[in-house]
């Protein structure tokens, strides 16, 4: 396994085929700056050239996920200078915009688990994860336009998430709303009572591991590739993934354990780095 990155502003911990990734600036409400954008960027290349990982579960540190953009911090780039080959808030916003690519296409599975605050770039994440568990005491919301800007490249996933027509009232209202209601529009799968939080991801966590990893990883690229492809090219890249799959180590093992009626391999070591 390659050398996991040092970080201040996330916290991260490797438990098995399972790297708990947290938000780690909890007096400012776990709120991204510049750093912590870094930083992150920095743990998705390592997350990509990791395949020992298998899940990532993004949480916050004190009680909240993310409270979005730093504001304080962003407050004084209004007067950097712009010149014709260079606009230094673009291109901060551009690489941002690329990060949350890069995660919601990351083989592994990743689950999101939100309680407290999840605005802005919050929200974003919480879209963009597999998997979202979400608190029922969370608060939710776009507050950008609130702001006089635009929530630039949390908006298209959120449109992906749970449509174009929910999306632009939440995003031009910049309403505020809590976990059931993120639950019912669609942004989380999961919704818990604020003290079940832990044991609900674990189950999830557990549901996950049963899986196999490359499969997973395969289904999610099939997932992610819909409309991006012709209909006729889409069945055949899904036939080749399904033949890549059948013919690989992980394909056989997982027939081969169903007919013996015994736990694959890769639930047998989750089972044991769990302890």
């Amino acid at each position: 396994m390659h050398t996991i990155p040092q970080c201040e502003c996330l916290k991260l911990e490797v438990k098995g085929p399972r790297l708990n990734l947290t938000f780690n600036r909890p007096e400012q409400r776990n709120a991204i700056n510049i750093q912590m954008s870094a930083e992150f960027a920095a743990v998705l290349e390592w997350l990509e050239k990791t395949p020992e990982i298998r899940l990532v579960v993004l949480r916050g540190a004190g009680g909240h996920f993310c409270a979005g953009g730093d504001i304080k911090e962003r407050r004084g780039m209004a007067e950097e200078v712009v010149t014709a080959d260079h606009d230094p808030i673009m291109e901060r916003n551009r690489k941002a915009g690329l990060a949350f690519m890069r995660f919601e296409r990351l083989p592994q599975t990743t689950i999101a688990l939100v309680e407290g605050s999840a605005f802005g770039g919050g929200m974003g994440y919480a879209c963009m994860a597999d998997i979202t568990i979400v608190a029922e005491g969370a608060r939710m919301g776009m507050p950008e336009t609130t702001l006089g800007v635009a929530p630039a490249q949390i908006a298209p996933f959120v449109v992906k998430r749970i449509g174009l027509t929910r999306a632009r009232q939440l995003a031009l209202t910049a309403e505020r709303f809590d976990g059931q209601k993120a639950y019912e529009y669609g942004i989380a799968q999961y919704l818990c009572a604020d003290k079940d939080v832990d044991a609900t991801l674990e189950e999830v966590v557990d549901k996950v591991l049963r899986c196999g990893p490359l499969a997973n990883a395969a289904t999610k690229q099939i997932m992610l590739t819909v409309g991006t492809l012709p209909e006729e090219e889409m069945v055949a890249f899904s036939a080749r993934k399904f033949s890549e799959l059948n013919r690989g180590t992980e394909g056989k093992e997982g027939q081969t354990a169903f007919a013996e009626k015994r736990k694959t391999a890769w639930q047998v070591e989750a089972e044991k780095a769990k302890g």
